[in-house]
């Protein structure tokens, strides 16, 4: 067992991942050195491709072991040397939550997903009930006990995957940007838990949150392969240019934020700041569409008045985990069908009706999760799929794939995507939905994965076409600085 001290203390690591074909090896850290105080809650912020998930799964086992690579240096946590140890030995002293649930999800029900590491400790049946009745309750997903963790929002994935940690409760907790996706409310449920319980906390983000303020004791950069203490006072002018400068936060541009707009009606006729004037794209009218009881017997209905979206327009989706977004999002791109209601869009100089197919084919849908849509061997042959389809000329294709790569800033074009960071894999994703120009582009959680900025610009790019642009986000910062209107949605329906 760990002794009462189990602050982490992290000695001049070096990391190196093997050479890949088109993904040369080089020094991922390079010296690094971290101490994490005994029951703290740290901050280690880093821009997207600097370490951060290596970091977590090099603390928590996973890497070297399951990966390859050249690893030296000295961990240890309250006195126990973790690279001595095999993963399965660090359950009740490590606890990771990943920054792609999808990953780490291995059940067909959720109370059997938060059960699992508590079988594999050996405890006794009426414990682990009374565990995981407790971690569900405290995520607010008992109505998905029965449930397969499938049909959970990319959100409520991090829920059930912190349930898991809730119940078997270790004392280190790696938490790799675990906050994106995430509503206000279970973020700060989770930050109050953490510190109530005084557990070992280090929290991994490429973003700054405001609620870090209230729960945050040190905050660390990761940079370069190497990690260095931030001493400004949180909130002073130093400290908010080192966020800016880094990336962690948006540019103050002078403009006020915008009202979340009710009902999603048509624009009012008063331009706000940033609004674009556009013809009518899509009407959705009384849509209504019903998911299939859950095991308790209730079944979550989305019923949508109206929506009325023109060229030119960014609307920002929000609302809590569980609300409906995606729900929305994916009738609008003909994945889901209502059960009732019309959409009409905009074909030529005309609104028709839109069947799915028609959906499908004139609006863009980047899923939460990238690896849903990602699935050839190189970054150039997933790009240019699409232009193919196109029957566009090879050299047009070419130029079109390495023009593209360069505006993303992605990687070479033979490199595998399965080689590349979750938030690469993200810029991947969208650049393919760039390619094709869809009149209608929807982007579900995009912000998840990459730092303020390149979400910043990600949205800019789609907003100089004329097309009209949705973005779901927990971001309220994110969706008064980028949108031109802010839709919230609660319980399935608009506020």
């Amino acid at each position: 067992m760990i002794p009462s001290d189990s602050g982490l203390s992290i000695e001049n690591l070096w990391f190196s991942y093997p050479e890949y074909p088109g993904v040369a090896a080089r020094d991922l850290f390079s010296g690094l050195n971290l101490e994490l105080p005994p029951e703290s809650i740290v901050l280690l912020l880093a821009r997207p491709d600097e370490g951060k998930t290596t970091l977590c799964r090099v603390l928590a086992g996973l890497v070297p072991r399951f990966t390859g690579g050249e690893l030296r240096g000295q961990i240890r946590l309250g006195g126990l040397r973790l690279l001595d140890h095999h993963p399965f030995e660090l359950i009740e002293q490590i606890g990771l939550v990943f920054q792609h649930p999808g990953e780490q999800l291995l059940a067909s029900q959720c109370d059997s997903e938060v059960a699992f590491p508590l079988e594999s400790l050996g405890i006794s049946r009426s414990e682990i009930e009374r565990r995981v009745d407790s971690a569900l309750q405290a995520m607010a997903l008992e109505r998905y006990r029965r449930e397969s963790p499938k049909v959970l929002s990319g959100g409520e994935k991090k829920k059930l995957l912190i349930a898991c940690l809730l119940a078997v409760d270790p004392r280190l907790w790696l938490l790799d940007e675990t906050l994106e996706e995430l509503d206000q409310g279970t973020k700060r449920r989770l930050l109050q838990f953490l510190k109530k319980r005084r557990r070992s906390t280090l929290i991994l983000s490429a973003k700054w949150h405001d609620l870090f303020r209230e729960y945050v004791q040190r905050i660390f950069l990761l940079e370069r392969g190497k990690v260095q203490g931030i001493a400004e006072s949180i909130g002073s002018p130093e400290f908010h240019g080192l966020l800016l400068k880094r990336g962690f936060v948006l540019p103050r541009e002078g403009r006020e934020p915008l009202k979340v707009m009710s009902h999603a009606a048509a624009p009012p006729s008063a331009e706000k700041p940033g609004t674009r004037d556009g013809e009518t794209l899509l009407i959705a009218e009384d849509l209504y569409f019903r998911y299939e009881e859950n095991g308790d017997g209730s079944a979550f209905s989305l019923k949508i008045d109206r929506l009325h979206l023109t060229t030119g327009q960014t609307t920002a989706l929000v609302g809590d985990n569980g609300s409906g977004k995606s729900t929305l999002g994916r009738i609008l791109c003909g994945l889901l069908t209502p059960g009732k209601g019309e959409i009409r869009i905009r074909i030529g100089e005309e609104l028709r009706a839109a069947t799915a197919d028609t959906l499908n084919r004139y609006t863009g849908y980047l899923f939460q999760d990238p690896d849903l849509q990602i699935f050839l061997p190189t970054v150039f042959e997933e790009l240019a799929l699409g232009l193919r389809h196109l029957h566009l000329a090879a050299e047009d294709i070419d130029r079109r794939v390495r023009e593209t790569i360069a505006l993303f800033d992605l990687p070479a074009t033979e490199v595998p995507p399965s080689l590349m960071s979750y938030g690469a894999r993200k810029k991947l994703q969208a650049a393919v939905y760039y390619l094709l120009d869809r009149p209608l582009m929807i982007i579900d959680e995009g912000d998840s994965g990459l730092s303020v900025n390149d979400f910043a610009g990600l949205v800019r790019r789609f907003q100089k076409r004329d097309s009209a642009l949705i973005f779901i986000t927990h971001d309220r910062r994110l969706a008064d600085a980028l949108a031109d209107e802010v839709v919230e949605l609660k319980s399935g329906s608009f506020v």
